[in-house]
C-alpha cells in the first residue's frame, strides 16, 4: 500500500511542476515587462527552479520502491515530503491562500508521508 502512496505523490508532484512551470511562465514571468531585467531573472529563476525541484522530487519519489531497499525508502519518502511541504508553506504565505498551488503541495507532502 506503501508504494501506491509513493507513486501517487510522485505523479501528482510531476503534475503539478510541469503545471506550475508552463503556468508561471505564461501568466507570471512573461506579463512582467515593466520590471528590472534583473527582477525579470529572479522572477523566472524561482518559478522555472521550484517547478524543476518538485519534478526531480516527483522522479525520485516514483524510482523509489523500485530501486531502493524497503527500509530506506521512509528516508527518500520524509525527505521529499519537506520539498513539497516547504512549497505549500511558501505558497500559503505568499497568496495567503488564495492560490489552490499550497493545497494541492500539500498532498502530495502527506501522500509521500503516508508512503513511508
Amino acid at each position: 500500500m506503501e508504494n501506491v502512496f509513493l507513486y501517487s505523490a510522485g505523479v501528482l508532484g510531476l503534475a503539478i511542476s510541469v503545471i506550475h512551470g508552463y503556468l508561471g511562465e505564461m501568466k507570471v514571468v512573461r506579463p512582467v515587462q515593466a520590471s528590472t531585467e534583473q527582477a525579470k531573472r529572479i522572477l523566472h529563476a524561482i518559478m522555472f527552479l521550484s517547478a524543476v525541484y518538485w519534478f526531480i522530487a516527483s522522479l525520485v519519489l516514483l524510482m523509489t520502491p523500485t530501486l531502493l531497499p524497503e527500509a530506506q525508502r521512509p528516508v527518500v519518502a520524509y525527505g521529499v515530503a519537506m520539498v513539497f511541504l516547504s512549497g505549500s508553506l511558501g505558497n500559503l504565505w505568499a497568496t495567503k491562500g488564495t492560490h489552490f498551488g499550497w493545497m494541492l503541495l500539500a498532498i502530495a507532502a502527506a501522500l509521500s508521508i503516508a508512503g513511508a
